[in-house]
């Protein structure tokens, strides 16, 4: 028998399945988009009145979905640079020198 979620797994295609795993392992960006749902079909919706109040609610959306993608970006940079590193054998650590300048 088939359940629900199975159902909806058969119609789901490549593309929404790479958005839906963003949104799972990112929950700034998840936060994000529910933000700007809210703005076009949730409470924020009726309580924008203006155009101006609805431009600025979006503008305002837009500019954190891109500071939570740039933090995500910066931060899988630095676990790939920290993983390259550490597989790297050729890397050298940092040792303090002796006052004669010869590592301790």
């Amino acid at each position: 028998m088939l359940t629900f979620s199975m159902m909806i797994a058969m119609e789901i295609d490549e593309d929404e399945r790479t958005i839906l795993g963003a949104l799972r392992s990112s929950p700034g960006l998840k936060a994000c988009i529910l933000e700007m749902v809210d703005i076009t079909d949730g409470n924020a919706f009726e309580e924008l009145n203006s155009g101006d109040d609805a431009e600025e609610a979006v503008v305002d959306a837009i500019q954190k979905t891109g500071t939570a993608l740039l933090q995500g970006w910066a931060e899988k940079k630095n676990r790939q640079a920290e993983e390259e590193i550490r597989a790297n054998k050729s890397y050298r650590t940092h040792k303090k020198k002796a006052s004669d300048g010869k590592p301790r």
